[in-house]
């Protein structure tokens, strides 16, 4: 009887124990988890998995927690945009995070609707400039058509070069997941940096309709390169996946957008990251550590937004195994210096998002089969 009194007692004590030990942990995990007490919740207004820009701000997201020391959360409320607005609501309005992150070229307008209403709570959008006084909002813009430019170039000298499935009528294609001005951005870059090196070079221009429907994109891959594209530059997220199964089955070659997106496959496809070239990037995550580095220092500017270019690091091309093994070396000479050539100022990049329409627009044209 005195045994198994001495087993019940020793037994509550270790019991004890670990709930006062376990209560010390968390104390000391939390403590380690936010050098200075900011919580980051990071709104996916889309998916995960695509090696797309949410990917991209994904990444930076974890770089934070693990570099900046901030308590981080991360939420994919995906594309059913009847969700979006409660979702922000119950997260402002629990007061629970010092900043919400989200991609601004879906939800901007909600945010800069909710911000009013919720003047204590701070977001950060990527991918969209804030127009008006919104002094809870930081807004980070890409010059997405820097990067393309130096895509252009590449896929120029692809398609005149001795490359396998060379294409001596000069045809490159651009998909894009819809027509929207950011995807215009990208195209008008792509063009420019193309004629740079062949001026009657022929870019076909196909919208699949969808961002997450790979089939459409695989269907719509396949169309141009029925029509002689040999490589084509899908931007279309999810969607743009599909152009790369296209690429696979008919020895063509794709370009990458937003992340880095032969790593996707690097070990589970490498097939498929052998025909990704490059990827243009939008490095979203970079851009994020660097405004929380701003404010923990005390520097960022709320009420304000940031173009990234080339010379800001916040867009460029991918720079992997794949594309030193299969870039021939006097590609990426003349993709080198048309970047060093952009960030020196000497060429500028013209741009859907700030130059005229009908600039724009005759560029695109310039260049119609």
């Amino acid at each position: 009887m005195k045994k198994r009194l001495l087993a019940v007692v020793l037994t509550c004590i270790f019991v004890i124990s670990m709930i006062v030990g376990c209560g010390k942990e968390e104390k000391k995990e939390v403590d380690n988890d936010s050098k200075d007490g900011l919580k980051i919740c990071f709104v996916v207004t889309g998916q995960l998995g695509d090696k797309s820009f949410n990917d991209s701000a994904n990444e930076g997201v974890t770089r934070i927690a693990e570099t900046l020391g901030c308590s981080t959360k991360v939420i994919e409320i995906g594309r059913d945009q009847t969700k979006w607005q409660p979702t922000f609501e119950d997260l402002a309005e629990g007061g629970e995070y010092d900043i919400i992150i989200t991609n601004g070229s879906n939800a901007g307008e909600l945010i800069q609707n909710l911000s009013g209403d919720y003047p204590e709570q701070k977001f950060i959008l990527f991918d969209t400039e804030i127009e008006g006084d919104y002094p809870n909002v930081y807004s980070i813009s890409y010059k997405q058509n820097e990067g393309s430019y130096l895509a252009g170039i590449l896929a120029a000298m692809v398609t005149t070069s001795d490359m396998e499935g060379v294409n001596p009528d000069k045809k490159i294609g651009f998909i894009g997941g819809s027509e929207h001005p950011i995807i215009t951005d990208f195209l008008v870059g792509y063009i420019e940096g193309a004629k740079s090196v062949d001026e009657d070079i022929k870019v076909y221009v196909s919208y699949i309709g969808s961002w997450d429907d790979t089939a459409k994109g695989k269907e719509t891959a396949i169309a141009q390169f029925n029509q002689g594209v040999d490589i084509t530059f899908p931007a279309a997220e999810q969607a743009g996946l599909g152009c790369v199964e296209a690429a696979v089955e008919m020895n063509k070659y794709i370009i990458g957008v937003d992340s880095d997106q032969a790593m996707l496959f690097d070990e589970s496809g490498p097939e498929k990251a052998n025909v990704i070239l490059t990827s243009v990037l939008k490095e979203v995550g970079n851009s994020l550590v660097r405004a929380i580095e701003m404010e923990q220092a005390g520097t960022l500017e709320w009420g304000t937004f940031e173009k990234l270019g080339l010379k800001e690091n916040g867009a460029g091309i991918a720079d992997n195994k794949y594309y030193q093994k299969n870039v021939p070396d006097e590609i990426k000479t003349a993709v080198e210096a048309g970047r060093e050539e952009v960030m020196a100022g000497n060429i500028v990049v013209t741009s859907a998002l700030s130059d005229e329409e009908a600039k724009v627009q005759k560029i695109i044209d310039s260049v119609a089969p």
